[in-house]
């Protein structure tokens, strides 16, 4: 701390000097000057925390010295030393700013409180400046954080209150003109697949985008860019009031598109871009960002990589009839998955979407339709119980599978969804004719040396003879009568094991009540008579049949 004592009378300097404890008042320098002039010079070069001055004084008064001070070094204190005479001088001296002043003669200890006390002041207001200093270096450091921050709110939401917005603005030191806006938004394509990725390699793509396009805005002038949504990149940029609306609409798309050309030729990466009506005042950019948004939702879904403005879109958004469900073409794709013939479905996939399309669908119509066949599918899978058969990537909820994705994206996941569906339906189908042919089998082995016809064995296992009869060849690979003879003869052969078995005996077993139809069938299958058959397999000859 440094100390500047003034007064014109040399006793009253050296007796302060002399008996005030200074050290332990924590000053480390004291300057001593007998009038005003003198005080003003010293304290260019000492710059005293605190200034101990009389009122009356030749050359310059303490009140002069104290109005030169003060313009220069608003941070100086004051203790004023007067007499009792001179209490209006006192009065104007606390007016310019004196702490404390004290009467003539002065009292030693009194004055070391006062000193004391106006030294923890200053030492307060110092600790309390420095904290200010450093929180306003931190605000400095964060302030590109408070500036994206203000941004995204300024575009999200909406604040009617003017003057708000634009404290906000020079708040945020936003270097464009607050007023006057064209607003594009640069989607980054494809980038729900960029976001699965480890984040280093997500940021990265964020930041590659961003440089481009920062890079880009020099050519169009005053503007600034900054990320409103996790894939989004906006930029606001300014254009001349005085210009045409019609010239200034061909230039914010010809900027988009050369942000959009930059980012393709210097990097892997596509934007899809969409440009809003202009925004005149702060108060409109939370409707201009939803009409860019809504640009890119519509180019986007008929294929990334473009540039659209908003209000091209008006044949889309003002038709006077909506798109009509295509249900022909949904019960035409339907049959063939209930038949269960994946490799049908593109042919039935295709009339569902060229049908929204010839009607000038929109992404949400064409979304919905979407939706609507889905249900439709999972509904029909669901009353089979196969639901939970189907894969994770046919199972995608609504956010993930239809919102944010293109119209080849939206096709090809409902193509996997309707082939995966009908996929299923073959294998219940596959399964549930096994099950049948089983029981069919099983059943007629079990009654093999009955009298055994196709419609008793339908009528068993639950099905129309015509169902049953081609079941048996599509599962079994022979007809009905071809398996009940395949059956019956291999019960003969292992009968004729045994020679004690009279081979008459073994056709009247199988239902043969003629013998030599017994042997007509038994030589067309095996190439031998059961006889023959026998002969071989004992080593026997027997007599002729």
């Amino acid at each position: 701390m440094k100390v500047l004592l003034v007064d014109d009378k040399e006793s009253v300097v050296q007796g302060i000097h002399k008996h005030i404890p200074w050290d332990q008042l924590g000053v480390e320098r004291v300057e001593l000057a007998y009038d005003g002039a003198e005080a003003l010079e010293k304290d260019r070069e000492l710059q005293a925390d605190l200034i101990i001055t009389d009122i009356r004084m030749p050359n310059m008064d303490g009140i002069e010295l104290m109005e030169r001070l003060r313009s220069v070094r608003r941070e100086a204190r004051f203790i004023v030393l007067s007499g009792y005479d001179e209490f209006d001088y006192a009065k104007q001296a606390m007016s310019l700013g004196a702490s404390e002043y004290v009467l003539k003669p002065v009292d030693i200890k009194t004055l070391s409180q006062l000193i004391d006390k106006e030294l923890g002041e200053i030492r307060k207001q110092r600790e309390h400046d420095e904290q200010r200093q450093q929180f306003q270096r931190k605000m400095q450091a964060s302030l590109p954080a408070l500036r994206q921050q203000y941004l995204t709110e300024l575009v999200l939401f909406r604040d009617h209150r003017l003057h708000r917005l634009q404290d906000k603005w020079s708040f945020a030191e936003i270097p464009v003109k607050p007023s006057s806006f064209g607003l594009l938004v640069a989607a980054i394509d494809g980038f729900a697949d960029i976001a699965e990725h480890p984040v280093q390699e997500v940021e990265l793509t964020r930041f590659i985008v961003e440089n481009i396009i920062r890079d880009c805005l020099s050519e169009w002038g005053t503007g600034i860019a900054f990320y409103s949504e996790w894939g989004r990149l906006t930029l606001l940029v300014n254009y001349e009031a005085a210009q045409e609306e019609k010239e200034i609409k061909l230039g914010l798309l010809q900027f988009a598109d050369y942000c959009r050309l930059a980012i393709e030729r210097n990097s892997k990466l596509t934007v899809t871009i969409g440009v809003s009506s202009l925004c005149p005042e702060l108060k409109d950019l939370p409707g201009g960002y939803s009409q860019a948004c809504e640009a890119i939702e519509h180019v986007y879904f008929f294929g990334g990589n473009q540039v659209v403005h908003y209000e091209d879109l008006v044949a889309y958004r003002y038709r006077l009839q909506r798109t009509a469900y295509p249900v022909v073409e949904e019960q035409e794709l339907l049959t063939r998955v209930k038949r269960g013939q994946p490799e049908l479905i593109e042919a039935g996939i295709d009339p569902f979407f060229q049908s929204l399309h010839r009607q000038g669908g929109t992404p949400h119509d064409i979304r919905l339709a979407c939706l609507q066949l889905s249900a439709v599918l999972y509904r029909l899978l669901h009353d089979m119980g196969l639901d939970d058969e189907l894969s994770g990537a046919a199972r995608h909820t609504w956010k993930e599978a239809f919102e944010n994705i293109s119209l080849a994206e939206l096709r090809a996941h409902m193509l996997k969804l309707s082939e995966e569906a009908a996929q299923q339906v073959r294998l219940w189908m596959k399964a549930g004719t096994k099950n049948i042919a089983e029981q069919a089998r099983q059943y007629v082995a079990e009654q093999a040396l009955s009298v055994i016809t196709l419609p008793l064995v339908a009528d068993h296992v639950g099905v129309s003879p015509n169902y049953l009869s081609s079941l048996f060849k599509k599962e079994a690979g022979m007809t009905f009568v071809e398996f009940i003879t395949e059956l019956k003869l291999s019960k003969a052969k292992e009968w004729l094991i045994d020679p004690h078995v009279p081979i008459y005996e073994i056709a009247e077993r199988l239902g043969y009540n003629d013998r030599r139809y017994f042997r007509e069938i038994f030589k067309k299958k095996t190439g031998q008579t059961p006889s023959e058959y026998r002969d071989a397999l004992l080593g026997t000859s027997s007599p002729a049949e």
